[in-house]
């Protein structure tokens, strides 16, 4: 899911209203911002250890925005030693005429040891700015640090990057991997769908994905992998379609 942040206009065009701001905030998978000194929501700990996908899990999502392709979502997994790797790679931009409504982009690594988080590291540039964040687990829980300073979460957290996985379904508070604050998630179960995915039809679970700052529909397989998502943003849909 798209991560957030603030989606402002660029400069002008005369004549061009589309420039205007196309949202307060952006897009999520992901999954929306929270300053460190936010008010910690409630946290839903994981009760047993995740079981990881395997690399034919990987996704690749075109993303997007008033019918237009803006960008890429990318999560991809790697083993070795005893641990995964799951990458994610967000790239998005949006332009009117010859402006730059909107750039983004977002590299994350998290490390997972026995179906836990152990390890976040995150670059994230919008608006010119660079936001970074780390993360470790510790005897105290998950430490994350940001440009605001380092504070504990409970452990067995998932991160706003991990809407690969089901189990993202049963918490009640992620880490923003942008920003490094808690961010509050409620999902709801709707129906079982037969919907089109990378070209062929498939059954699927769809599922309501409230945030504080988004709200839609994601849907995943029989398998529980993620394969679809769909946002309300602006007035208007944001798509997140499975290339591979």
């Amino acid at each position: 899911m798209i991560h957030p942040g603030t989606w402002r206009a660029g400069p002008r065009c005369p004549g061009a209203s589309s420039s205007r701001s196309i949202a307060r905030r952006t897009l999520l998978i992901s999954a929306v911002a929270a300053a460190a000194d936010y008010a910690l929501p409630r946290f839903a700990c994981a009760a047993a250890p995740l079981v990881l996908p395997s690399g034919a899990a990987n996704r690749r999502f075109s993303v997007f925005y008033k019918g237009d392709r803006i960008g890429t979502h990318t999560v991809s997994y790697s083993a070795a030693t005893g641990q995964t790797r799951v990458t994610t790679e967000i790239d998005l931009l949006v332009k009117a005429l010859f402006f730059t409504v909107f750039a983004f982009s977002h590299r994350s690594e998290e490390i997972w040891r026995e179906g836990r988080l152990t390890s976040l590291r995150s670059e994230t540039v919008e608006h010119g700015e660079t936001l970074q964040v780390t993360g470790a687990a510790t005897a105290q829980g998950f430490r994350v640090v940001n440009k605001a300073g380092p504070f504990i979460t409970a452990p067995g957290v998932l991160t706003s990057n991990d809407l690969w996985t089901p189990m993202v379904l049963q918490q009640t508070a992620v880490v923003d991997a942008q920003h490094g604050g808690v961010i509050g998630v409620s999902m709801r179960k709707l129906a079982d769908e037969q919907i089109a995915v990378a070209g062929r039809q498939l059954r699927a679970t769809r599922y309501r994905f409230i945030t504080p700052y988004l709200a839609g529909s994601i849907w995943y397989d029989d398998g529980g992998l993620w394969v679809h998502g769909e946002f309300e943003r602006d007035a208007a849909q944001i798509i997140y379609q499975l290339d591979t």
